[in-house]
């Protein structure tokens, strides 16, 4: 939902956004690979999105060329209230010159990110487990950060905290390309996230431009939330069941039809569930689907997140070409009001 502090966060050449730092020294072993620990917990009140940045230098810093490994650990989110709330994590890097204190990331590199939502009064929990046979690119200059959004009217108590292992070497050059896939798009309501419909059998499909190179990866994870049920957003599901539809296209030659979908934003427009689908050219590659569905308890309701790591690696490099699209189509079943999210990447190979 907090839709403005992330398009701040991920491009945040332009807008200081931060609220706290910290510069650390990692700890390097003999063991090869090196393992960067990273671990900080926060708790915070505050309303306004606050974001936190831990520095760390490596090797020789912002001039070392590194590559990424692994990240393996745990993130997690608790609310003390049974409000809605919301993490997004993510793993950066700077080149040339490794700054103290960016609040603004002017400059930065985003290799990694993971969204964590939590709707009632309660610790969300999720695993990251993810290996880069192909590694992602680094320098010795890295920033971990985090920010968290709230949807009640008043500061409401939530601790954010991260336990993950980086695994990283030296690296002669940081040749392969990491591509954004991430968006937002609210269901059962008119408003928020980057586009929104209260229509249940309309959909969205984002359009992403890519780069010439070999696809070797797509990695990150999905988030589809309901929301808390109070009068702040929408109604909760109700019925048997509700469920996320996430599907991942490339198409060779261009976007078609999803190019033209954008309103004034640029975020796509919601249309028929069904008609994005047959809007797909016949030589469209369907890279991965991760459906998720949550069953309502006869004595419940439909309160959840749910939420599932993407790690989809090909043993066989996929040619991409340039303007070549990605497309991500976002889908929802049931009823009632969710926040739908992905934070996927794509790693290119030259």
């Amino acid at each position: 939902m907090c839709l403005y502090w992330r398009m701040i966060i991920l491009a945040a050449v332009l807008f200081p956004v931060g609220r706290a730092a910290c510069d650390l020294w990692a700890q390097q072993g003999a063991a090869n690979p090196s393992i960067l620990h990273i671990q900080h917990s926060v708790t915070t009140s505050k309303t306004g999105f606050p974001q936190f940045l831990y520095m760390y230098h490596l090797l020789d810093g912002a001039k070392s060329a590194a590559e990424a490994q692994a990240l393996i650990g745990t993130i997690s989110l608790e609310n003390y209230s049974p409000n809605f709330s919301e993490v997004l994590w993510l793993l950066a890097y700077w080149q040339g010159q490794c700054p103290v204190n960016d609040q603004s990331l002017k400059g930065a590199y985003f290799i990694w990110s993971d969204i964590l939502k939590n709707p009632s009064q309660s610790l969300s929990e999720f695993r990251v487990d993810l290996h880069f046979p192909h590694p992602l690119p680094m320098t010795g200059c890295v920033g971990f950060v985090f920010g968290e959004g709230t949807g009640g009217p008043t500061p409401e108590e939530v601790t954010m905290s991260a336990d993950l292992d980086l695994s990283y070497e030296p690296a002669s050059a940081d040749t392969n390309a990491v591509v954004d896939l991430s968006g937002e798009y609210c269901f059962g309501q008119n408003w928020g996230c980057q586009n929104a419909t209260a229509d249940d059998e309309k959909g969205f499909a984002a359009p992403i431009p890519m780069p010439a190179g070999r696809l070797v990866e797509l990695f990150g994870d999905i988030s589809d939330s309901t929301f808390d049920g109070t009068r702040n957003f929408g109604p909760l599901p109700t019925g048997k069941a509700w469920g996320a539809v996430n599907d991942f296209y490339l198409l060779p030659g261009g976007c078609g039809k999803f190019g033209e979908n954008l309103n004034h934003q640029g975020f796509p427009n919601p249309v028929l569930l069904s008609t994005l689908y047959s809007w797909l050219p016949d030589d469209a590659l369907h890279l991965e689907s991760v459906p998720l569905e949550r069953k309502i308890p006869r004595t419940g309701n439909g309160k959840a997140a749910l939420q599932k790591q993407v790690e989809r690696i090909f043993p066989d490099p996929m040619t991409v070409n340039s303007g070549d699209c990605m497309i991500v189509i976002y889908g929802r079943k049931g009823n009632g009001a969710t926040d739908n999210e992905t934070q996927v990447k794509a790693l290119l190979l030259p």
